[in-house]
């Protein structure tokens, strides 16, 4: 009996979700106090003790503690930005597109914060791309789609920089010859441009990323000394 409470209880959310609100509409209401971010396009969701991990359906965010791609420029600040909106927010509700996981096991769905779409707001800022469509007609696939050109017209978030964000994702290395990125280490009083050659030593749970000079000096920190990573 116990085996089979056990098998029961990962599908909870699952069935939830199908069940929850009448004709087209799918949603289900979900406690502020049940929601945590993971990062900007992923959350967790405690359902009956149960804690189920959602991710955003249709965007892609930058990481921030990739086992392949480490912290990516603009991960902490999408992550900060899902935050913001869940905080601010009396109403959350999660919406399904179909009943289903991704590779990974998690379960994919919309989120609306006080009836706004989390995804499009994202899109709309500058920090997701839209990503991993499988049906051209899918739900609020339109809105996204206008909110992404209006963000790539703005040249802001992921789209400021040339060749950072394509279709198969973010691009790190693009980015070497950016004069205002810098880069620090959360145990280190220094920061270096983020072409310097020893940014890769820096762990992904410590690396720090900052869009001037300005901005790096205000958190007390001052330019490294590394030989061959400074222009003058």
């Amino acid at each position: 009996m116990a085996s089979l409470r056990k098998a029961v209880v990962p599908f909870l959310l699952m069935g939830l979700l199908v069940t929850a609100g009448c004709g087209n509409e799918e949603r289900i209401e979900v406690p502020k106090q049940s929601v945590s971010v993971v990062d900007g396009d992923t959350i967790k969701v405690k359902m009956k003790k149960k804690e189920e991990t959602v991710r955003l359906l249709f965007v892609d965010t930058p990481e921030i503690n990739h086992p392949n791609f480490g912290k990516q420029p603009l991960g902490d600040e999408a992550k900060d930005f899902t935050q913001k909106l869940i905080n601010e927010a009396k109403k959350i509700e999660l919406e399904k597109e179909e009943t289903k996981r991704d590779k990974y096991g998690r379960f994919l769905a919309y989120l609306h914060v006080d009836g706004k779409l989390l995804q499009e707001e994202l899109v709309k800022e500058g920090f997701a791309r839209i990503a991993y469509v499988e049906q051209p007609d899918a739900k609020y696939l339109e809105e996204l789609r206008d909110a992404e050109q209006e963000a790539k017209r703005k040249k802001i978030g992921i789209w400021q920089w040339d060749n950072y964000t394509k279709k198969d994702g973010f691009h790190v290395e693009a980015l070497k010859n950016e004069k205002n990125i810098f880069v620090a280490s959360k145990n280190s009083d220094v920061y270096h441009p983020i072409g310097c050659h020893v940014v890769k030593e820096i762990k992904p749970e410590n690396l720090m990323y900052f869009y001037s000079e300005q901005e790096a000096m205000r958190t007390n920190r001052h330019r490294s000394e590394v030989k061959g990573c400074w222009d003058n």
